[in-house]
């Protein structure tokens, strides 16, 4: 394995990642047509280790247990960022995958979904063995600090994607010190779709009595079916293998959506993600393509993350998609959590004004929070109003369906916050 990579944007190469001297640097081919990210604009002179290790290691699991196996795994260095990605780089968060440089390339439009389906003890298995086998030996690579992995959907089956397929769905498993962590996500994410937030399609499974989470991945496009008339599917030119039934699975197909992290927006590393601030994720805001709506939304999940009493939306839990370059939104939102309810540190990720507790948070508060973003305050006290009448019939709805302990907790914690 060499010393520089392949960076591909859907197949096709736009730059080179090279390690010098143990330096990560990045330079853009002279006919890219596209930045890869708001931190690395489309430039003739390379980006230093600096700025590559924020976004390029931001595509990295955080989690150090994972880190530590993956590197025993491939015989290299915990923190040599360069090389995990000549690993496990193939299938990465939005569109971007490392190959060697003398790997042809291959236009990415729509990916037909291929895959082993997995039986009930191979499922099981994988999800036990995560712990000390992350991605089962795929070269799959999930940012941030919770143990999952990445699979594919076909017709309503996990399966073990073929090399070079890109996953459709994440696995999340509970985390160990949060009781019902898999539920309180479950139940958090259903809130939110009912208070008019976009989040991804969120299951509870159950394998043999082993839950999970699975949650359909908000960077893949997998709506896309063949009828045996390649004309049907924008872009898309490959061979249809003479299917004409649209109606099964197997002509299911998908595309890679460009996406980052505020964090890799700002050229901000991964350990450093709680240092960005509200007032900070206003430049990023108005690099959208309608920044007065994505203001708009962006207060929304704020004011939910606040009532749910979720401390953790740092800066790597907010998104950009980028859908073309005059396209850019705001993705769904994910990772939502109510934390409050667990023994742990309760100081927020951003504050909101001067608090650093919800708890602490003041009208005034919430008027510096608007300063912050330049919004209205008026935008915001209204959004709170809002949400706090409607907040808690909406997780009564959830819950006559899906009665737990933990979801008694959130209610509690809720009208405790109202």
């Amino acid at each position: 394995m060499g010393s520089e990579l392949s960076v591909r944007l859907n197949g096709i190469e736009v730059g080179t990642l090279s390690l010098i001297n143990g330096k990560m640097e990045f330079l853009y081919n002279d006919d890219a047509e596209f930045p890869i990210s708001l931190s690395l604009p489309l430039s003739k002179e390379p980006y230093k280790e600096k700025i590559c290790r924020a976004y390029f290691g931001g595509l990295l699991p955080e989690n150090p247990n994972m880190r530590e196996l993956l590197a025993k795994k491939y015989k290299i260095n915990i923190n040599n960022d360069f090389k995990l990605l000549e690993a496990i780089g193939r299938d990465c968060a939005g569109a971007i995958s490392f190959y060697q440089k003398s790997e042809p390339e291959l236009e990415e439009n729509f990916i037909k979904i291929k895959g082993r389906i997995l039986s009930d003890n191979e499922l099981k298995k994988l999800i036990e063995e995560l712990p000390y086998k992350p991605y089962m030996g795929n070269r799959i690579s999930l940012a941030g600090a919770q143990e999952k992995t990445a699979v594919c959907v076909i017709d309503g089956e996990i399966a073990m994607p073929e090399d070079n397929i890109p996953t459709t769905h994440i696995i999340k498993t509970a985390l160990p010190k949060y009781a019902q962590s898999i539920q309180n996500e479950y139940i958090c994410m259903k809130l939110a779709s009912k208070m008019g937030i976009d989040v991804p399609n969120v299951e509870i499974k159950n394998v043999d009595g082993l839950e999970f989470l699975l949650v359909e991945r908000f960077d893949r496009i997998i709506n896309q079916y063949c009828d045996g008339n390649v004309s049907d599917i924008d872009d898309y030119t490959s061979d249809c293998d003479s299917c004409t039934n649209h109606i099964q699975m197997q002509c299911l197909r998908m595309k890679r959506i460009l996406q980052e992290d505020f964090a890799q927006s700002f050229g901000v590393q991964s350990r450093d993600k709680y240092d960005v601030t509200f007032k900070d994720c206003l430049w990023v805001l108005n690099q959208t393509t309608t920044p007065a709506r994505i203001k708009l939304e962006f207060v929304k999940r704020v004011v939910f993350n606040y009532l749910i009493g979720n401390t953790d939306a740092h800066s790597k839990n907010f998104s950009l998609s980028f859908y073309a370059p005059n396209d850019i939104d705001l993705t769904p939102a994910y990772d939502l959590l109510c934390t409050s309810v667990y023994d742990c540190d309760q100081r927020i990720a951003m504050k909101i004004g001067k608090a650093k507790f919800y708890k602490d948070v003041t009208e005034k508060d919430w008027e510096l929070f608007a300063q912050d973003i330049d919004i209205s305050p008026k935008i915001v006290k209204s959004e709170l109003e809002h949400q706090r009448k409607l907040i808690i019939p909406a997780l009564e709805d959830i819950l006559k369906d899906y009665s737990c302990e933990i979801g008694n907790k959130i209610s509690e914690y809720i009208q405790s916050n109202l």
